[in-house]
């Protein structure tokens, strides 16, 4: 195979020297020291290839079933676990190599154009010519966008540990030193409000309701609730525009009430159709591949049932009873489950998540941990530890973190595993770390450089917009970041290659 980047003379290219044919060329350049990045996605790709024909098998045994046995069909496989079935020679498959470019591309691009992975084809001349020299043309976006989505969190993983292997052995750092630190990230998600999470939940039952018939269900036929959702939107729109107002807060809560009588009764008038749809779900005799859908979508009718039950209790308590509701009862999102009411530093907050990400003295990511929701700082110290050690291989001599970090144990348990300066800033940090070891010349350079992982997090965030996220649920957001934390490095270890290059040149001069 020629190189992915060589000129290409039928087409009268060149890639054009920019930052993402450097960005693209560290990412070649690691593939080809590490090769088993390429195998690691190739068994993404079978097993992913595995499982639809599993599901192509069953439906061929369902029909079978139905109809006189064609001759020489063997369904036997039908009932072999996907992972254990063979894949036939058929068309052609995207390239492993391709895909691995596309991942990686599609973190570089960052933010909300890198949900659709086709985004990067039309950022530069480059990928024209990288696609050219693999024989190919463009994949189309929704099957890039499913091979793409088909590699592994842990494959992703193992790439980010190859990047450190390299680092390690390009000599661009020792991984002796660690900064950690969270953030807030901005979920791809309205802001919360009870009256439009009502509406939205109604609305979307109604709307999923209506598909039912596709996977030979009854759809759900409720004009009342039709109704009632108008009423609902209007209200809605009351309790919106009415904030400012004299005496809104009175005038808030009597809509709310009547909002809330609405939202119950459309809850009573569902729940005999939903229910209704869950008992028929258990007799339906269609395709296997049809079946599955319909599961899932009466498995999200009840979902939204569930939610609409706690916004209605949250939303009772808070207004009518006017009690506190902790966080974790409310319901935030209707479109990702997931995401926590992200409050940090004094700064507006957020409704997404607060990864930790933590640094390495020469500014590379070695550690990226995505807590469910807004998890304290002080029980994520541990883990970073134990993560970065098991990554890098090298026990940090020096860990350094804010006040919300402040763990007696935490602290403990670096000490006891080879830290030596274990810095803790702020009043808590004071607190629980010895005297004459506060006044420590490398504890005070520590605590003065921990503003370093703020660079981190302003780079990450500007450059590869990592401060939000376009995917939705822990799972997906965790591929997002972890594409986004990967480009990072690649960025990072082209500056470390530029700088190495123009030491080496001032030395020989």
């Amino acid at each position: 195979m020629s190189h992915p980047f060589a000129p290409v003379p039928m087409l009268l290219l060149s890639p054009p020297d920019s930052e993402l044919l450097a960005f693209l060329s560290e990412a070649d350049r690691l593939v080809q020291r590490e090769p088993h990045i390429l195998h690691l996605i190739e068994q993404d790709l079978d097993l992913h290839g595995k499982r639809k024909k599993a599901l192509r098998l069953q439906d061929a045994e369902w029909t079978e079933a139905r109809s006189l046995g064609l001759p020489g069909l063997d369904l036997a496989a039908a009932h072999v676990p996907a992972q254990h079935l063979r894949l036939e020679t058929g068309r052609p498959r995207t390239p492993s190599y391709v895909v691995y470019m596309f991942l990686v591309g599609r973190g570089y691009l960052g933010g909300f154009k890198s949900s659709d992975a086709t985004g990067l084809l039309q950022e530069s001349t480059t990928l024209t010519v990288f696609l050219a020299n693999m024989g190919l043309n463009m994949p189309g976006a929704s099957t890039l966008n499913e091979l793409v989505n088909a590699v592994s969190n842990e494959t992703r993983e193992y790439i980010l540990d190859a990047q450190l292997r390299a680092v390690l052995g390009e000599g661009w750092d020792d991984f002796t030193r660690l900064l950690q630190d969270s953030t807030a990230v901005e979920g791809n998600t309205q802001w919360p409000k009870d009256s439009q999470l009502m509406v939205d939940l109604v609305a979307r039952a109604l709307r999923r309701g209506a598909q039912l018939d596709r996977f030979g269900l009854q759809n759900i036929e409720a004009p009342r609730v039709t109704k009632l959702l108008g009423k609902m939107v209007s209200l809605h729109k009351r309790i919106s525009m009415g904030t400012g107002r004299v005496d809104s807060r009175r005038e808030r809560a009597r809509t709310y009430r009547e909002l809330l009588r609405l939202a119950r009764r459309a809850m009573a008038l569902l729940e005999p159709h939903v229910g209704g749809a869950e008992q028929a779900l258990a007799s339906l005799d269609v395709l296997p591949s049809l079946r599955q859908r319909a599961e899932r979508l009466v498995c999200w009718l009840r979902a939204d049932m569930q939610s609409l039950q706690r916004v209605v209790d949250c939303c009772e308590a808070r207004v009518v009873h006017e009690r506190k509701v902790p966080v974790q009862e409310k319901v935030l999102s209707v479109s990702d489950a997931d995401v926590g009411f992200i409050a940090k530093g004094g700064r507006e907050p957020v409704v997404g998540y607060k990864p930790q990400l933590g640094r390495s003295g020469a500014g590379f990511v070695v550690g990226l941990i995505l807590p469910q929701g807004n998890a304290a700082d002080s029980g994520q110290l541990v883990p970073m530890f134990e993560q970065v050690v098991a990554r890098t291989g090298v026990v940090p001599t020096e860990v350094s973190v804010d006040d919300g970090y402040a763990s007696r144990a935490g602290r403990e348990h670096l000490k006891a595993h080879g830290v030596e300066v274990m810095s803790i800033s702020g009043s808590k940090g004071k607190h629980i770390t010895p005297p004459e070891e506060w006044d420590d010349l490398d504890h005070v350079a520590a605590r003065d450089g921990r503003s370093a992982v703020e660079s981190l997090m302003f780079t990450i965030k500007h450059r590869f917009d990592f401060g939000r996220v376009a995917r939705r649920g822990l799972h997906n957001v965790r591929a997002e970041m972890l594409e986004k934390v990967l480009a990072y490095n690649f960025w990072r270890m082209r500056a470390s290659r530029r700088e190495s290059a123009e030491s080496a040149t001032r030395r020989a001069a």
